[in-house]
């Protein structure tokens, strides 16, 4: 058997080899290999260098080529053709106009030219580079919302084309719980128009964007009320008793039911439901009713002062008021759970103040006086009067006149609610400022009778007893009047 020798370890074509032999196909094919390496590492050599420096071919931005630019000319570029500076929404017939600011759009151009330079920069192998950019380097500008400023625009045009939805709710009278059914709206819809909004940004082109209102449905259906009319129904079940001295008051279903209100909320699902709370100043109109019952007010000391001798009237004596704001924290923390409650209502005592009179009037600095037959209201100050305001008083002819005498202002509250319920009064009545100076008789505003006051109709159409004030009238004598000022209530 012939053995074949080569001349040399490159195995040169026999030509070139001084041996004269003829190199095998194998080692034909190592020198093609070799020299295709040699030509493309001097190719990638010499197209590295050409692209140092500059962006590779095939990239473009928002359209712009910035094939073999630098980076200082790709922006100038960039800069000279500014990215969308104006977009119109169509709603049916109405237009809206927006421009970058507007949508709180900011776009980047020195970032953008930066991500254009980092396209198919492969380390040490440009020719991929190359190969990669031109298969895909059409890129879009880089840019930044203002999330707070888009969202008050888009909300703008969705509120500006037709009715929101409205969600299922319940209502509560007198302790039955009714449904109110949901009605479908009629609105262009938020998540398409943002959408829609946001590919014109990317676009980064001036565009009229098109959209019609539809029906959109209401969050919350009357089968999503269920679980909050169970816990409504468990709460005004719930036995509730406060005890004071020998008095234990227990408030029922029709008075819980005042305290509860419904609001929206989204769950863990991100759905929206219905959530049941406790209204604290709901209790608190409650929890007054109470101290109407039970609190005593303070007898005054009266005292008459004549040709400068002072002579004692009446002896004064110490009133007591009940920790009303404390109780309500308390009844209103309670109302978490559906077991029973029982608490223990604290008080305090209110000191009595001494009254100097006259047989005539009142000689004293600072006092209220109330004329029923006038229905007016005057107020002194150093014995001058400085404000004065007509009232309604209670309905004498309907059998709720309001009490006569020498009172004076034993508690003071604002923002609360009056319950009628413990006097068999069916009302319960949110007012702003609150008086009382003798039992449940009190100064206080009265919105329903729509600044109407002073009439002679209070004798049948006037209050349960109080004494109704003009807005007003109720704040400055809140603002002015201390607990203990005088009240003198006369025909």
């Amino acid at each position: 058997m012939d053995s074949t020798s080569y001349s040399h370890f490159l195995h040169l074509p026999k030509g070139v080899s001084q041996s004269g032999l003829k190199p095998s196909i194998w080692a034909r094919l190592k020198f093609v290999f070799l020299g295709v390496f040699l030509v493309t590492l001097i190719a990638n050599g010499a197209l590295g260098a050409s692209l140092e420096g500059v962006i590779y071919p095939g990239v473009s931005v928002g359209g712009h080529d910035l094939s073999w630019k630098t980076r200082a000319q790709a922006l100038q570029i960039l800069q000279s053709n500014p990215p969308m500076q104006h977009l119109t929404v169509k709603v049916g017939d109405k237009l809206f106009e927006a421009d970058n600011k507007t949508l709180g759009v900011e776009y980047d151009l020195q970032r953008s030219v930066d991500m254009a330079y980092e396209q198919g920069r492969i380390r040490n192998l440009p020719i991929l580079g190359v190969m990669k950019t031109g298969q895909a380097a059409q890129l879009g500008y880089v840019y930044h919302i203002d999330n707070q400023v888009f969202n008050t625009f888009t909300d703008k045009v969705v509120k500006s084309v037709g009715t929101d939805p409205v969600n299922s709710s319940l209502q509560i009278n007198e302790g039955e719980i009714s449904v109110v059914q949901a009605k479908p709206g009629y609105r262009v819809s938020a998540e398409l128009l943002n959408t829609l909004i946001q590919q014109s940004v990317v676009d980064a082109k001036d565009q009229i964007v098109a959209l019609a209102p539809v029906v959109t449905q209401a969050d919350i259906q009357p089968e999503d009320t269920v679980a909050a009319s169970d816990q409504a129904k468990r709460l005004m079940a719930k036995r509730i008793a406060l005890k004071y001295e020998d008095k234990t008051f227990t408030p029922n279903a029709a008075t819980i039911g005042h305290w509860i209100i419904f609001s929206e909320k989204k769950n863990d699902k991100n759905k929206m439901q219905l959530e049941l709370s406790v209204d604290q100043k709901q209790v608190e109109g409650y929890i007054q009713s109470v101290a109407n019952d039970v609190n005593v007010a303070p007898i005054n000391k009266k005292v008459t002062v004549k040709n400068g001798v002072t002579n004692v009237d009446r002896e004064g004596t110490d009133g007591m008021a009940i920790d009303q704001l404390s109780a309500a924290k308390a009844v209103t923390t309670a109302m978490t759970d559906d077991s029973a409650f029982n608490y223990t209502i604290t008080s305090s005592p209110v000191p009595f103040k001494t009254e100097s009179n006259t047989i005539v009037t009142l000689d004293l600095g600072r006092y209220i006086e109330v004329n029923l037959s006038q229905q007016h209201l005057w107020i002194y100050q150093d014995h001058q009067v400085i404000y004065e305001s007509p009232v309604t008083s209670g309905a004498t002819g309907a059998g709720f006149p309001t009490v006569t005498g020498l009172f004076s202002i034993y508690y003071k509250a604002t923002n609360t609610y009056l319950n009628g319920a413990p006097y068999g009064y069916n009302y319960n009545v949110h007012v702003n400022y609150w008086m009382p100076f003798y039992q449940g008789y009190g100064l206080h505003d009265a919105y329903w009778r729509g600044g109407v006051f002073g009439g002679q109709d209070y004798y049948y159409n006037g209050s349960h007893g109080c004494v109704n004030l003009p807005d007003a009238t109720a704040a400055f004598i809140y603002n002015w009047g201390e607990v203990g000022t005088p009240v003198w209530v006369h025909n």
